[in-house]
């Protein structure tokens, strides 16, 4: 039986399926997921570590009930010899720290962190200089290192969180616009993976802290205890005092 006149209307025919499969996978992620970013490639990881995760806000100062806000982007300090590094990480933030660097040229030789993240790409060029420039990095009591931060606390020579300190993972943002990365950016999706990989690997940093960013969806934080911290090498020694 003759199905397809010619192998033009084959042709169209098959264009014609993918367009509509297509279609269906971008209406179902539109669907499921309004106005968010693209659905979790992995079932969320359940347990008591795994909270909702909220960029804007840091938590509160010793005696007050109240969030405070995270700024937008992140902020450079020298006091006490130490550099702190502070804020949401944005988009041309390691521009911005490796022009404060040449300016002010700290004296201080560990960094410490309070991000809630931000910028991928922007945290592994900033883990980079960190490791170039010979800094040790620190998440103190009190503060958070949440999303793509904890490459930052990778990128020191020495890494070390108080046990009052919050560092966290999840899966990455593919961005507010969900349309286009289920339909036609995986690939994209893909070589992001690999080069953080690539970052963890010369980091020293195991492999295995993908395994807990990816199982936790983008709206919760799947935080670290210090043992596993250790485990993987994020950190390099269990506590750090405050």
């Amino acid at each position: 039986m003759r199905l397809l006149g010619s192998p033009a209307a084959a042709i169209r025919a098959v264009l014609l399926s993918q367009v509509i499969l297509g279609a269906g996978i971008v209406w179902m992620d539109v669907r499921d997921n309004p106005g968010t970013a693209a659905p979790g490639l992995f079932a969320p990881e359940d347990g008591p570590g795994v909270r909702p995760y909220r960029p804007d806000l840091r938590p509160a100062e010793p005696g007050t009930p109240a969030m405070r806000p995270m700024p937008k982007s992140l902020e450079f300090d020298e006091a006490e010899n130490q550099i702190t590094i502070s804020g949401q990480i944005a988009v041309g933030d390691a521009d911005r720290f490796a022009a404060w660097l040449e300016e002010t040229r700290p004296a201080a030789r560990e960094i410490s962190l309070d991000s809630s993240g931000g910028s991928v790409a922007d945290a592994l060029a900033i883990g980079r200089t960190i490791r170039g420039a010979g800094y040790d990095t620190i998440v103190e009591d009190g503060s958070v290192c949440l999303s793509a931060c904890p490459y930052l606390l990778a990128g020191g020579v020495t890494r070390r969180a108080s046990e009052g300190a919050t560092v966290g993972v999840h899966q990455h943002y593919f961005g507010k616009n969900t349309v286009l990365p289920a339909f036609m950016a995986v690939s994209d999706v893909q070589r992001a993976q690999a080069s953080v990989m690539d970052y963890l690997t010369q980091m020293g940093v195991d492999l295995r802290l993908m395994v807990h960013a990816l199982r936790t969806a983008p709206k919760d934080i799947n935080v670290l205890s210090p043992q596993l911290m250790n485990e993987l090498g994020l950190t390099t020694s269990d506590t750090a005092s405050s």
